[in-house]
């Protein structure tokens, strides 16, 4: 009798799984044939590829413009079309305004940020946050981008005085969060001079790739919301919920009765919760602001630290930009006798395009998602996208497919000249593109046009490691296996 039981819950497994692998077959959607369990995410499951990487890898799989896959027990539609991809993102937004990730605002407030919302709630938000990463405001937040870069200068300095070899990953991680907790906390972390401060500490335990809850929250955020719905876990752990709450609440509660005043993201967020309770509009909870907070600290550290570092690399291994680059540096710094402005930073053409090809080969997030919240027919086929499917954009896929980035293995800054372009201008969103792109992008290149400029006056790198880099199996941006070790040495001028 039981094992006639089990016999039938297998079988009752199989057929619906059967059942849940025809999604497109029985819609009539050019599709990949999927494995049970793993959909079309086996060597995700199996911890060999990234989430990034994973989905990426599927590109290559189809000719399709849109092609029906599964993440796991999830139908998606890949967009390998970058053009319907940017009419997604852009003209048709009305069509696929929310996300489709995890966002539980009752049950689990700390993955209701800006990244996640859906619907009216992102749009109220985003147009109150909005006004925090204006020009104005970048400008105001530069001194403490300086100051921290002047420290990560005299730490290097002491390294490149013995030529060693060192890993720029790890050291420019911990500047970058040493901005972002004086930026976004309002305090003054650490990080640089001891890898052991709290507020890294807290960051490295939420990338732990041998934390199978954490695997489980980054999968269920991502790719199967319903997986966190239905069992309850938290996309957060309770310790980095409970610091990152803590920390906010105890500084916007100080900035609030006039203890402290700062030019950073919390003062933002003080003022306006002030300016909603004086227009009687609904006010920004401890809650909403630590989710938010928090939204910064783990992928705004993440993507800078990428787009500087993967800059380096591929400057170790093309010495000719490099040395172009740092030309383009040094005569910024005479010509202004040695001030680092916004306006200053703003003139390096050089370093913008080298900065975007880096984000062309290296997107820091290189899966975008969008869902169909209507009915969609797609344009020039007789195709019709139903509400609630999940779409995935390959940003890598797209970013290195020849037909719109001739030579695409290439690191060649000079396809962004306007006067040279090549490259197709439809294709290129590394921050996403329309309403839902990055709000954070120009602070984000900011940060990283100091860094580069503040490293590259002062030293040169060299590559000890091949150019292929091979990333993390389990972590959600990309990230180089065994960090990015180089040699550093201070530059000798003419």
């Amino acid at each position: 009798m039981i094992l006639y039981g089990i016999g039938l819950i297998v079988a009752f497994v199989f057929l619906a799984l059967k059942y849940i692998y025809s999604y497109w077959d029985r819609h009539g959607f050019p599709s990949l044939k999927p494995e049970i369990p793993y959909g079309n995410l086996r060597l995700l499951a199996q911890k060999k590829e990234s989430f990034n990487l994973a989905v990426n890898n599927l590109y290559s799989q189809s000719s399709e413009r849109l092609v029906g896959v599964y993440l796991f027990f999830r139908p998606a539609i890949l967009v390998r079309d970058a053009h319907l991809a940017k009419r997604i993102m852009v003209n048709d937004f009305q069509y696929f305004h929310d996300r489709g990730i995890y966002c539980n605002e009752r049950h689990d407030p700390m993955s209701a940020n800006l990244f996640a919302l859906p619907g009216q709630r992102w749009k109220n938000l985003r147009a109150k946050l909005t006004p925090t990463f204006t020009s104005g405001q970048l400008r105001s937040m530069l001194p403490t981008f300086l100051k921290e870069g002047k420290k990560l200068q005299q730490y290097l300095d002491n390294l490149a005085s013995e030529k060693q070899t060192v890993n720029v990953r790890d050291i420019v991680s911990r500047y970058v969060l040493d901005v972002v907790a004086s930026v976004f906390f309002g305090f003054e972390a650490n990080c640089l001079q001891d890898p052991n401060d709290a507020f890294r500490v807290a960051l490295l335990d939420l990338n732990n790739p041998d934390s199978f809850l954490n695997n489980i929250r980054s999968t269920g955020v991502f790719l199967c919301p319903a997986l966190l719905k239905y069992t309850g876990i938290s996309s957060l752990a309770p310790a980095m919920k409970k610091f990152t709450t803590e920390v906010i609440s105890s500084h916007l509660h100080q900035r609030e009765k006039g203890h402290v005043v700062r030019k950073d993201f919390i003062q933002m967020l003080t003022d306006l919760r002030q300016k909603a309770g004086t227009n009687g509009e609904e006010t920004l909870t401890d809650a909403q602001c630590a989710a938010n907070v928090f939204l910064f600290y783990g992928a705004g550290a993440d993507t800078s630290t990428g787009a500087i570092t993967f800059t380096l690399h591929e400057l170790t291994h093309n010495p000719e930009v490099m040395e172009k680059l740092q030309q383009e540096v040094d005569e910024m710094m005479a010509r202004h006798g040695g001030e680092i402005t916004y306006d200053n930073i703003s003139e390096m053409k050089y370093l913008d395009m080298c900065i975007k090809e880096t984000l062309r080969i290296y997107p820091s997030l290189a899966v975008l998602n969008r869902e169909c919240t209507i009915d969609y027919p797609v344009p020039d086929s007789d195709m019709v996208i139903r509400k609630g499917t999940q779409m995935i954009i390959p940003l890598l896929g797209i970013s290195m497919n020849e037909k719109y980035f001739p030579n695409p293995e290439l690191y060649s800054p000079e396809r962004f000249d306007e006067a040279t372009k090549n490259y197709d201008s439809d294709a290129y969103y590394p921050f996403g593109a329309g309403p839902r792109n990055c709000i954070g992008l120009r602070q984000g290149l900011l940060l990283t046009k100091i860094a580069l400029v503040l490293m590259l006056s002062r030293f040169n790198f060299s590559a000890i490691i091949p150019k292929k880099i091979y990333f993390e199996p389990v972590t959600i941006t990309l990230a180089p296996k065994g960090g990015l070790p180089m040699k550093i040495e201070k530059r000798v001028k003419n």
